[in-house]
């Protein structure tokens, strides 16, 4: 099934919407598979709406376009973009700016995208992959948080630039399989300070997105670079990101370790939700979260299948299961079982809603 982004000036009725059509409060203004009509075209010339993706009538819509086709396809732009600036040292903001309200915008409001982004196979764009990965983690977290229009914008976009000035640290050394040096650990630590050099000037970025770009590894206590901030000195854009930044880097492969489960990675973040983390916003991310993984089978430590049925207390990360024979299992009752991995297939209907 072909698409095409078209501008408002040139809908016209019987078009079919390709793509949510989502304003900046997060509102669901047209859905997906909504044919035109000559009332809504004028509704939407009458908005701050840019341009629609459509199929037109003359084109089949059977369904809708999978969520790994979207994402591949952003990440085809993330990686074109973030190749220019590798090449001409420049930010071109606009680009990102696009990438960000028509295309990542619009996957924070998927159905159980971060399930989506866990289950998604490695591929050799792995910086690239890893930025649009954060930027879309941090749009969930920030919306979570109550985060809308502009400022959700802004936290998404620097999830997005935040490793931005890892583009001139040699491949080398972003490359290199097992520990760096400590001499190239230094190189690797003034990658925020780079990123935001690179962001400084441009008049177009609002000082969220140049702040959560050179804070993103602060840490409340102090021990985070490259400033060593403490709590009230880091922006909390940057304590969002940073949140972002640690579960995507855990729940995925890389030439450093194989990937950890969600609940892995969750445990993680919670030994550090009191000290090094921001501790509200662990909570959300946590609560919200664990409220995805509802309907996730996973295997337990003793090699058996289970169903995440509820949880009774989501910074436990030990649910109530249900066993493939139809018995509940309450983790919180059994301290010895653990859960080793969400496994790898599908939900049941009725998955919930980010």
């Amino acid at each position: 099934m072909s698409r095409r982004r078209v501008q408002t000036k040139e809908l016209h009725a019987g078009m079919v919407v390709a793509q949510p059509i989502i304003s900046d409060s997060g509102q669901i203004l047209l859905d997906q598979g909504l044919p035109l009509t000559e009332n809504l075209v004028k509704k939407l010339r009458e908005l701050p709406v840019a341009g629609v993706e459509v199929v037109f009538p003359d084109e089949k819509y059977s369904q809708k376009p999978s969520f790994f086709s979207s994402y591949r396809e952003t990440l085809d732009m993330v990686e074109t973009t973030f190749e220019r600036v590798r090449l001409f040292k420049e930010v071109p903001i606009a680009e990102c700016r696009e990438i960000v309200d028509n295309y990542i915008e619009l996957m924070i409001n998927v159905v159980d995208v971060m399930d989506s982004i866990f289950r998604m196979k490695s591929h050799n764009e792995n910086a690239f992959r890893h930025s649009l990965n954060v930027a879309i983690i941090a749009g969930i977290l920030g919306k979570w948080l109550g985060f809308a229009g502009q400022q959700l914008k802004d936290i998404i976009l620097a999830g997005l630039l935040h490793d931005i000035g890892k583009s001139l640290i040699p491949r080398r050394i972003l490359d290199k399989p097992g520990s760096l040096t400590n001499e190239e650990m230094e190189i690797v630590k003034k990658h925020p300070q780079q990123g935001y050099r690179f962001v400084l000037d441009c008049q177009e970025l609002s000082r969220n997105v140049k702040l959560g770009i050179m804070q993103h590894h602060e840490r409340e206590d102090g021990t985070g670079y490259p400033f060593g901030l403490h709590s009230g000195e880091i922006h909390v854009a940057a304590k969002i990101v940073a949140i972002a930044d640690m579960y995507e880097a855990m729940t995925t492969s890389s030439v450093y370790h194989e990937k950890m489960s969600p609940f892995a990675a969750l445990g993680v973040i919670l030994e550090q939700m009191y000290e090094k983390l921001d501790t509200k916003i662990c909570y959300t991310f946590i609560t919200n979260l664990s409220r995805t993984m509802i309907g996730n089978t996973v295997l337990l430590s003793d090699g058996k299948r289970a169903k995440i049925v509820l949880f009774h207390d989501p910074l436990s990360l030990r649910p109530l299961v249900q066993l493939e024979h139809g018995a509940m299992l309450d983790l919180e009752q059994n301290g010895e079982l653990t859960i080793a991995a969400v496994l790898e297939d599908t939900k049941a209907e009725g998955r919930a809603n980010l």
